[in-house]
């Protein structure tokens, strides 16, 4: 499913309507249509049940007009209320204006005694006041409508996007409506999978208003959800004749004295992500490593110095060429060892690379040489490590996510993984895919190694990267969900449990397929 701000949204409802002919009342009517249906399924009217529809003049307010004709017709008692003056209506949504009052249903202007009403009598209170088009703090009587819905008793419903909540990038205002659902036309906005402004949208339901697939092309920049449908159809299928040279063979590098579970969680996250063989590089003095690590991993100690990598280490010690690819990064620390390591491979690892957690640390330096790498890099950052590469704050990186994760994959030439709620896959090309499962039991230390042991696995033999990264980003989710789900409260529980959980989430993708 796409995904797009106001303005891509608004460029492809010009596309369907200039071009391809499509009324704008006819949009709007589907629009508002779709939104009353996902509302009836939502909350079948009891009795004594009311609803308010709160509605501006732009066409947010023209969507609300027909959802509170299709409601009444449908038996529900509905209470119309309009926050704009009933002249300024113009176009499509005057249309629909007069085709509810000739229908022969009645409004009323928005008032304070109604708003004291509203916060108790009402069982569903629609916002359909001002849409994706408003920038900036509610002006007033929206604002008051505002305050009005964050203290009202019964369920708040927004109609495409709460009114004063931004569509993209844009700081969410204090005054913006705080919705429990909301009913998203046609395609989710990305500020549904920003933070904060995820918080003001309560459930997300999209629903189809019936633009052409040729207007939905009309997206510059490609932004989709990621689901277990889009997982289930790009999943590699394994020949019963492959033997384990088939299944790729990998390298992980890291460790060390003081960090030795952070390359035992990777390598058993990766065996259990599919990798036929496994080697796991470390630093010599860190005996933990081979005690913890599953037995099927292949060991490389390596020359160390105070428990870190040594500077001595050489890319030629780890025969990095014989792999199909290599992951550094988990556990591995800051030392002048790591640096050169990861100097090193960047300039001649051959095959796909993949640098995490403190190999991350030294890319800004080495910018030239990435861009002028052949085969595939994908780098993993936490909003923190993200900050480093794109030489921005975290506040910044945690506003920008979308735009920030596309400049700087074009910049380092890398598929860039920005982790987080939404983790969020932006390849080179500036395509990007977000991630829909996950919960707050990912945020403990270790659940980053372990997706990356994950997406070491899956991209092995991967003939695309960025299918069989994003699928490990699912998967990682999805694990952390059933864990939850069926054993862990998300208090109790350590990252660990995360990857006993991956047998599970894998078949539950293959058993779709």
């Amino acid at each position: 499913m796409q995904v797009v701000t106001g303005e891509e949204m608004r460029e492809m409802d010009r596309h369907a309507m200039d071009d391809l002919g499509m009324k704008e009342e006819l949009l709007m009517e589907n629009a508002g249509r779709q939104a009353a249906h996902a509302l009836e399924k939502k909350s079948a009217p009891a009795a004594g049940m009311k609803t308010a529809v709160l509605i501006g003049k732009g066409n947010n307010g023209g969507d609300g007009f027909v959802l509170a004709r299709v409601l009444q017709e449908k038996g529900w008692n509905v209470d119309t209320l309009l926050l704009s003056d009933a002249d300024a209506f113009q176009g499509a949504a005057l249309y629909h204006k007069d085709l509810y009052e000739r229908c022969g249903f009645t409004w009323e202007y928005w008032s304070e005694k109604k708003s004291e009403r509203i916060r108790k009598e009402y069982t569903l209170i629609v916002d359909a006041m001002l849409g994706t088009g408003v920038k900036g703090e509610l002006r007033q009587p929206f604002k008051e409508a505002a305050d009005v819905l964050k203290k009202a008793e019964g369920t708040v419903a927004a109609v495409d996007i709460p009114s004063g909540v931004p569509s993209g990038e844009d700081p969410v205002p204090e005054t913006a409506v705080q919705a429990d659902v909301t009913i998203t036309l046609q395609c989710p906005k990305i500020s549904a999978y920003l933070q904060p402004a995820s918080r003001f949208y309560g459930e997300v339901e999209a629903v189809d208003i019936g633009l052409p697939g040729k207007a939905l092309r009309k997206e510059r920049e490609k932004k989709q959800l990621w689901t277990g449908q889009d997982a289930a159809g790009t999943l590699e299928r394994r020949s019963g004749d492959a033997h384990k040279g088939d299944h790729g063979r990998g390298l992980l590098i890291g460790g060390s004295a003081a960090m030795p579970g952070a390359i035992q969680m990777a390598s058993k996250a990766c065996l259990y992500s599919g990798a036929g063989l496994l080697t796991a590089a470390f630093p010599s003095s860190a005996a933990a490593v081979p005690a913890g690590a599953p037995p099927e991993v292949m060991m490389l100690p390596l020359q160390e110095e105070n428990g870190y990598f040594s500077r001595e280490v050489q890319t030629d010690d780890l025969s990095a060429d014989a792999y199909d690819a290599v992951a550094a990064g988990p556990g591995m620390g800051r030392g002048k060892g790591a640096e050169v390591l990861v100097k090193q491979l960047v300039e001649q690892a051959e095959g796909t690379l993949l640098l995490d957690a403190d190999a991350l640390y030294f890319l800004p330096e080495h910018i030239e040489a990435l861009q002028q790498r052949r085969q595939p890099v994908v780098l993993t950052p936490h909003p923190g490590e993200m900050a480093r590469l794109a030489g921005v704050s975290v506040g910044e990186v945690t506003q920008r996510r979308f735009s920030l994760s596309r400049e700087t994959a074009v910049r380092y030439n890398c598929c860039i993984v920005l982790k987080g709620p939404h983790t969020l896959v932006t390849m080179p090309d500036g395509t990007q895919t977000i991630n829909t499962t996950g919960n707050e039991a990912l945020a403990r230390g270790g659940t980053g190694d372990i997706l990356t042991g994950m997406i070491l696995g899956m991209i092995l033999k991967a003939q695309e990267i960025q299918p069989a990264v994003s699928n490990a980003v699912y998967l990682h989710g999805l694990a952390a969900d059933l864990a939850v789900q069926h054993e862990f409260d998300s208090y109790a529980m350590a990252s660990t449990d995360i990857i006993s959980y991956l047998p599970p989430a894998f078949r539950s993708i293959i058993s779709s397929l």
